[in-house]
């Protein structure tokens, strides 16, 4: 029996992180290394491997999206992180189609049906070993309440279970 891959038993949302270059070509990546660190006013951070497209991209504009998945963009987000935009333009693929839309603060694009979405101004650049810890700064928000999170945990996607009731104390 193999060594089990630590790092997989934590269990982490799972988003899809938008940018783009200078001349406007969009990418996006499954990134589940995404959390607020701030409250008010909202602060995003994301950990990108350096060598990652979407590296360069967000260290060029200085902008990206946040699009918390919904329970139901397993497969988006399992084709956002198997390929690389240096070799496709995985927006263009079909299914992305019709759920990419602009932006309303940033030039990255968005994607619809997601529980959350959060357009993010780069703020703070932490070097974290082979990663980068991009902070952002929300510049606009639209959130989904009718929508559950997409979960991933053990290189497996999960919905959310049963409500646990908080223990008296």
């Amino acid at each position: 029996m193999s060594e089990p891959k630590i790092y997989q038993y934590f269990a982490t949302t799972v988003n899809l992180l938008t940018s783009c270059n200078d001349e406007g070509k969009a990418n996006i990546m499954a990134c589940e290394w995404t959390m607020n660190v701030s409250f008010e006013p909202l602060k995003v951070m994301c950990l990108v491997h350096i060598d990652n497209l979407t590296h360069a991209y967000i260290t060029s504009t200085r902008e990206f999206g946040v699009n918390l998945c919904s329970d139901t963009q397993a497969s988006l987000a399992n084709f956002a992180g198997d390929v690389s935009g240096r070799d496709v333009d995985k927006l263009a693929d079909t299914c992305f189609a019709g759920i990419v839309y602009s932006a309303t603060r940033i030039k990255p694009p968005m994607i619809s049906g997601c529980l959350l979405n959060v357009e993010c101004i780069l703020e703070e650049v932490l070097e974290i070993g082979e990663y980068t810890a991009f902070v952002g700064l929300s510049v606009a928000i639209h959130a989904n309440p009718q929508v559950q999170p997409l979960f991933y945990h053990r290189g497996k996607y999960f919905g959310l279970g049963s409500h646990i009731a908080k223990p008296a104390p």
